[in-house]
């Protein structure tokens, strides 16, 4: 039987920046690949040192390894590839990701292929190809690259096809991702921490419309595309099947289209299903009408991204939405009973500290129970990252996040400083008195 890696290159070091999840992307391609009928295994670094990651990869001895990067885990995968092709120089190993989908020519001087954009499709038809194949040389000698939507290589002979996104029909007739073999018990106690659930995650739509000047889409694009209700449900009942109680909802923007919304909510409620969920929203894309039954099927929190308190920062950032806009949005949402966190971006291009003052004021004026700050960070493939020179692509893993990959005007000591007494007058609201 021939065998396929997944690797996703992320080690735990004890510091929660975020909230934590089992890899959706390596789940997804393990129960594709295992519908054909190839022999997977998935190699979830969350809680394992690196060691211990290249021992189990060792001892498995794929043919085919594949590793999932993005802009925070490049120097992870990088060093656990060049100890992977010591061990295993004779495993073909390939790359996706948003990192690689932006600089193929980049991550191809390492890895034989590079799959760009969405490859729920074209990397499993390249492993069965690959396996129906008479050997490895015979496969690359006659490989036709056509067939396989976005590969990229220079190390197995020239090669760069256009990627393509997946139709709605192409995203129904996807398996239930794979979650078989994660260290379910570690993720729940992480999240029970966090915030008192045991939360996992979950997509319903690929793509957002809108073009935030900070924001990067290499793999899902502004394309939007809506799963199927019942696919839907079928996944949260497996997720509900590994103890889970609660749902992240991944998606870039899931309060975009109200009729979807809403089905959703009706069916969650309809099936009595007993689990709370949180996402990502717009403060301008939600109504009276549609936060009401986001509440009653279990809504209990909107992370909304918020950026600035001024509205000139805001055009700047390319928000389509201005200050009058989120604190209305903000309102409603509390209104019917869900709870609100902001993020928010200081010291951005054509700042002052005026407009950095006013950001943090109007923060602390939100009825908000999370509040985040960082700087700008720019990343690859986006508007911003294209403006900006001398980016520094030391250290995109650092875990101080009050730090600049480029030259800024300000200050880092003061922006921290101004944070940090921002982060403690919003836990002893009695100070703004």
């Amino acid at each position: 039987m021939k065998k396929i890696l997944l690797i996703y290159p992320y080690f735990f070091t004890g510091i929660r920046k975020d909230q934590m999840f089992p890899p959706l992307g390596i789940a997804l391609l393990s129960a594709i690949l295992k519908k054909r009928g190839l022999e997977v295994m998935k190699l979830d670094c969350t809680f394992l040192t690196e060691e211990e990651a290249a021992k189990i990869a060792k001892e498995f001895r794929p043919d085919i390894t594949g590793i999932y990067v993005m802009a925070t885990l490049a120097n992870n995968a990088v060093e656990l590839l060049a100890r992977l092709k010591k061990e295993n120089p004779e495993s073909l190993y390939v790359t996706g990701g948003p990192l690689p989908t932006l600089y193929p020519e980049r991550f191809s001087q390492r890895f034989d292929y590079v799959f760009k954009g969405e490859a729920a499709k074209s990397f499993p038809d390249f492993c069965t190809d690959f396996f129906s194949s008479s050997s490895k040389n015979a496969f690359i000698k006659n490989i036709h690259p056509e067939k396989y939507p976005g590969i990229y290589s220079r190390t197995m002979g020239f090669m760069d096809e256009p990627s393509s996104h997946l139709t709605k029909t192409e995203i129904d007739s996807l398996p239930v991702p794979d979650k078989e073999g994660f260290d379910h018990e570690k993720y729940q106690e992480l999240s029970l921490q966090h915030d008192g659930s045991k939360k996992s995650s979950i997509m319903m739509t690929y793509g957002c419309p809108f073009s935030c000047d900070f924001c990067s889409k290499p793999i899902f694009g502004n394309q939007v595309r809506f799963r199927s209700i019942d696919r839907i449900m079928e996944e949260i009942q497996d997720i509900l099947s590994y103890g889970y109680d609660s749902l992240w909802i991944a998606d870039d923007l899931f309060t975009l289209d109200p009729n979807f919304l809403i089905s959703f909510c009706n069916a969650l409620i309809h099936k009595k299903i007993q689990i709370t969920w949180s996402c990502l929203s717009r403060a301008d894309s939600v109504t009276n009408e549609t936060s009401q039954i986001m509440k009653r099927s279990g809504c209990s929190k909107v992370y909304l991204g918020i950026e600035s308190g001024n509205d000139n920062i805001l055009k700047k950032m390319n928000k389509k939405i201005n200050t009058t806009t989120v604190r209305n949005g903000v309102e409603m949402f509390r209104k019917h009973g869900i709870g609100c966190a902001g993020f928010f971006i200081v010291g951005y291009p054509g700042e002052t500290v005026e407009t950095i003052e006013e950001t943090f004021r109007f923060a602390l004026s939100l009825d908000l129970e999370e509040i985040s700050f960082n700087v700008p960070y720019p990343l690859p493939g986006s508007k911003l990252y294209a403006r900006l020179e001398n980016i520094s692509a030391a250290d995109w893993t650092m875990e101080n996040e009050t730090t600049f990959l480029y030259k800024s005007e300000f200050d880092e000591g003061w922006l921290k400083k101004r944070i940090l007494e921002t982060y403690e007058t919003f836990k002893n609201p009695d100070q703004l008195k």
